[in-house]
């Protein structure tokens, strides 16, 4: 099978030859330092760094609603306070401009989708992302109760701008799957109830993932934390699966296959026993066999690549990963 069979016998619950070996985040800047210093070579994109360490390539395009006019804020803070702060913000084009939308990557490695040597994924700004980039943390939490109307002036302006992306996006290309950022859980579970879920969420992705489905596109939710309480709203709304499934964070992916079992998950990879040695290593994708056995798991690093994992680590952890990925198939 080529990179592009692959991904899609798994996402369509099929067996593949192999599981993907893959890194769906882009490396910790932090850990890139560190191997550089250990003789990593210089220069590589995320792209080039998955071709440099032999994993099959994930090309994504995070299609953001702001650009560069966007003011720049400490992270957390307020962009906006109020309708007329959101209403200046967009007369200055500095959100939901379609003109400062591009695919490079897509464009730069077209002739390796065609080939079935890549796999292209999107990103759209969800609907508790976008409202919380443009109030801040605390703000956002608030808006729900003290400013609802606006928020869902936000989701439906934000709503109208993805449809459009997807305009563009399909009139071009044939992506495999796609994901909404939205990072709405922590450790302890869910930010917001399943009663603002409800209202301020859901009725946008049930207009949206409608488009989606019509192309074939696999729909996942990103959100860290413990979402294992939330599964149940995010299939209501259409989608297909969730990542990265953060151990950390209490999620365990057997339990999450049996309570859903046609639940689509990726990640699950405890990243924090990658420096722990080969046995431990080993030990993890132990773990994860069972599950990896019934297809619709794209297991991967359940984030990104923690500073104390070495060049060394990492290559006991990929050779761990590619005995992992024929036996889960075999």
């Amino acid at each position: 099978m080529n990179t592009r069979e692959r991904f899609q016998a798994v996402l369509n619950f099929e067996k593949p030859d192999r599981l993907p070996v893959i890194e769906w985040a882009p490396w910790w800047h932090l850990t890139l330092e560190n191997w550089r210093k250990q003789g990593l070579p210089a220069g590589f994109d995320t792209v080039g760094l998955q071709e440099h360490f032999g994993l099959d390539l994930m090309v994504q395009s995070w299609i953001r609603p702001t650009n560069a006019r966007t003011p720049e804020v400490p992270h957390g803070s307020p962009l906006v306070r109020d309708l007329a702060e959101y209403e200046q913000l967009r007369a200055s084009r500095a959100v939901h401009d379609l003109d400062a939308v591009d695919f490079e990557p897509f464009e730069r490695y077209r002739e390796q989708h065609e080939r079935g040597d890549a796999v292209f994924w999107f990103t759209l700004d969800g609907f508790f992302w976008f409202p919380r980039n443009l109030f801040g943390i605390e703000n956002h939490l608030y808006a729900f109760y003290d400013q609802p109307e606006l928020m869902k002036r936000l989701n439906q302006d934000q709503l109208e701008f993805n449809l459009k992306v997807l305009d563009r996006i399909f009139d071009r290309y044939e992506p495999e799957f796609m994901s909404f950022a939205e990072d709405m859980s922590y450790n302890h579970g869910s930010m917001i109830s399943e009663e603002l879920f409800d209202e301020f969420l859901l009725p946008y992705y049930r207009e949206i993932i409608p488009v989606l489905r019509k192309h074939n596109v696999k729909v996942f939710l990103d959100s860290d934390g413990d979402i294992t309480g939330s599964v149940n709203w995010f299939e209501r709304a259409g989608i297909d699966g969730i990542f990265p499934l953060e151990r950390q964070a209490g999620v365990d992916v057997a339990r999450l296959r049996r309570e859903h079992p046609k639940f689509l998950l990726l990640g699950g990879y405890d990243k924090m026993v990658m420096d722990k040695g080969e046995e431990a290593i080993e030990r993890e994708f132990a773990r994860l066999l069972p599950t990896a056995r019934q297809s619709g798991f794209l297991v991967s690093c359940d984030h990104q690549t923690p500073p104390a994992v070495t060049l060394d680590d990492y290559a006991l952890y990929l050779k761990a990963f590619r005995e992992f990925a024929a036996e889960a198939c075999r």
